[in-house]
């Protein structure tokens, strides 16, 4: 028989195709609809998904704010008949309440083999038959999880290291099933072409390469976390990986008869299938609602601060970074501010509604304001500058930013003071000037310095902020400090002048 397996991962909540700005090649309706009719090409289908599903998107913050009943995006891979679900890191976000009460109705299809003290009724793995042939799928989230999460979204829970718990289960697995998928919410820290040169930091973050190296039991493994795009064979095994927000997804056909496998990414944009009305059903009147919230007007700019080319932002500065420092300093009365630009990052017209806000920032971060030294402070800004270098005269992205995953949201611009930094000097010696007030910032003193949550707790990234003391949290998601601002301001006066220079 000829057996189809359909993975999706990082959706974040993307349904319709759209980003709330323009219309795009992505979502759920477009993938699930093309799903529910290719799949009756076979004889039969497995459908799993590694994780994000319910947070990143206006749509998600819509739920989350608004306390409905039943999720509709769990609600809605459920008309697709999704057999499984892995959790990923940013199902915590919104705490465990709203997880529970998002994935209460398929909790007996979660396989989760390595988080302890859920109260959703998990499985470590699940065997799926087809004529006799067995899959065994294992569940792994990244055991990452409290490097970045917020204690109390996490309480009680243990992540355990995925490859210690798959050597738990590794007998069992193989006793019992002819084929065996890892169903991973991580992704590889080694090349996929060799699987031995590692591409990051071994952190722990992401250990698919090192499940390879350990385990020959296992013959694939479907992955997310990286948002990365790539279907290839690591080892002679499948190893596949969707990019973000539905933009393309994983189909793999198994033979079980001879072992034949084919394998491929689809991309949403080359599908052309008619949208499956009784899918779309479910989130109509939800959609409909969204809408209008999003377009609640809630103040204005003295003119539109649009951003056109968001390289030249992160390397000459904008209104729109001057303004998202003046909101983080204000509300954190800090000393300094470090914050980065998001790919989705559009600017503001004049007129500001709360859909412009959550695509300029989506993400349920919060705030910290850490006690850090001004030799700390000089470092965390030599590492903002390793993301650009000089090319034959040009300036573009270090390539660390950029393989094996894109990381633009790790270049960081820095707000309180002015400084300077020239790119023709070698990493770590680029930045020339640093004042506050006028005077050379003071190496020595320690300085309140505001950052989000993700920043403030990953620093294997931004190693100048390892230990340095938390003095406050402000617990209430970015966006919603903006809206405020904006609300409370009505009016607001932008800045022009950067307060940093990049001298190439």
């Amino acid at each position: 028989m000829k057996l189809v397996i359909y993975q999706t991962s990082d959706l974040h909540g993307y349904v319709y195709p759209t980003n709330y700005v323009t219309e795009q090649p992505l979502g759920i309706l477009k993938i699930g609809s093309y799903m529910k009719k290719d799949e009756l090409n076979y004889d039969a289908s497995l459908k799993i998904d590694c994780g994000d599903l319910v947070q990143g998107s206006a749509l998600t913050h819509y739920l989350y704010k608004h306390d409905m009943q039943t999720n509709p995006i769990i609600e809605g891979l459920e008309n697709i008949n999704y057999d499984a679900y892995v959790l990923g890191n940013h199902e915590f976000n919104y705490g465990l309440d709203y997880l529970n009460k998002s994935y209460s109705p398929v909790s007996d299809k979660i396989i989760n083999a390595n988080i302890d003290g859920l109260t959703l009724n998990t499985k470590p793995y699940k065997i799926f038959e087809f004529d006799g042939f067995k899959i065994g799928c294992i569940g792994f989230t990244t055991s990452f999880v409290p490097n970045w999460e917020r204690p109390c979204n996490i309480e009680g829970l243990t992540f355990n290291d995925p490859v210690k718990t798959y050597e738990k289960y590794e007998k069992e697995l193989k006793e019992n099933c002819d084929f065996i998928i890892v169903c991973y919410h991580g992704g590889f820290e080694k090349s996929i072409e060799d699987n031995t040169t590692p591409t990051e930091a071994l952190t722990k973050e992401n250990q698919g390469s090192e499940l390879l190296e350990k385990f020959d039991s296992i013959d694939m493994i479907l992955s997310g976390h990286q948002h990365r795009s790539f279907i290839t064979k690591i080892d002679n095994r499948i190893c596949s990986q969707p990019l973000h927000n539905g933009q393309n997804f994983t189909k793999i056909v198994i033979d079980t008869e001879t072992k034949d496998i084919s394998y491929e990414l689809v991309d949403v944009k080359d599908i052309d299938v008619e949208i499956d009305e009784k899918l779309q059903s479910i989130f109509d009147d939800t959609e409909a609602k969204l809408q209008v919230y999003l377009d609640q007007e809630i103040g204005h700019f003295d003119r539109d601060i649009v951003v056109n080319d968001i390289f030249d932002v992160r390397l000459n500065g904008h209104p729109i970074v001057n303004f998202l420092h003046e909101v983080q300093l204000e509300v954190a009365k800090a000393d300094l501010s470090a914050l980065s630009l998001f790919d989705s990052t559009i600017g503001f017209k004049k007129n500001v509604s709360i859909r412009d806000v959550l695509i300029n920032y989506p993400y349920p971060n919060t705030l910290k304001i850490l006690k850090v030294k001004g030799e700390n402070i000089k470092k965390a800004i030599e590492k903002a500058a390793t993301y650009f270098v000089l090319e034959d005269g040009k300036v573009t992205v270090n390539i660390d930013f950029l393989v094996p995953k894109v990381q633009h949201y790790n270049y960081d611009t820095f707000g309180g003071l002015t400084y300077e930094i020239d790119l023709t000097k070698d990493f770590g010696n680029r930045v020339v000037s640093m004042k506050r007030n006028g005077e050379d910032l003071d190496l020595e003193k320690y300085y309140s310095v505001v950052m989000n949550n993700y920043r403030a707790s990953n620093t294997s990234i931004y190693p100048s902020y390892e230990g340095a003391e938390v003095i406050g949290e402000i617990n209430i998601d970015v966006s919603e400090i903006i809206i405020d601002y904006i609300q409370e301001k009505k009016n607001v006066k932008t800045i022009d002048n950067s307060n940093y220079k990049i001298k190439y």
